[in-house]
């Protein structure tokens, strides 16, 4: 014998609803199946992922060095505009990326921003209400000092991927 979770009545043991007030008596899991079967779906998805995560068997560092030594020399830099680069995102993203994503380019823009990840310059579209902007990761931050908001600079980086309407180059040096 148990007690009933609702009317505290002494049921049979094996009772899955009370027989004086109707309350079931299942836990929570097994009154809510489906959800449950979703719950261990979830969970044992984000365990496989933590276990086969990292199954290239290369550390960061060693994808690192392999970007970098890929990257091209400065002097294969395609001079654009940031108009130009910011207007092909604008008009599509995915034909935009495919025509730019690792790229090296240098371009002379307005500065908006500067922190301590590198400079960012909005206002670059040539549409009117364009939210796109660019944002440069500098590598030496050294070259961030002498900066100020407001300056017109040329600026060398490899262009990535656009999230939120931002384009993101990396690997970015102020050009002298």
């Amino acid at each position: 014998m148990k007690k009933c979770k609702s009317c505290q009545t002494e049921i049979d043991a094996k009772a899955k609803k009370c027989p004086h007030c109707q309350a079931d008596q299942r836990n929570w899991f097994a009154r809510h199946p489906i959800i449950t079967g979703i719950l261990i779906l979830v969970l044992l998805a984000m365990v496989g992922s933590a276990i086969g995560g990292n199954k290239g068997g290369s550390s960061s560092a060693t994808q690192a060095n392999q970007q970098a030594s890929a990257s091209p020399t400065p002097a294969s830099a395609q001079k654009i505009t940031a108009k130009e680069l910011a207007d092909d995102f604008d008009a599509n993203q995915v034909a935009a990326e495919s025509k730019w994503k690792d790229k090296l380019v240098e371009f002379s823009a307005t500065v908006s921003n500067i922190t301590d990840s590198g400079i960012s310059f909005t206002d670059v579209a040539s549409k009117q209400f364009s939210m796109t902007q660019i944002s440069c990761q500098i590598k030496d931050k050294s070259q961030l000092m002498p900066l100020k908001n407001g300056q017109t600079i040329t600026v060398r980086g490899v262009v990535g991927a656009q999230t939120i309407g931002v384009i993101d180059l990396s690997q970015c040096e102020v050009v002298q």
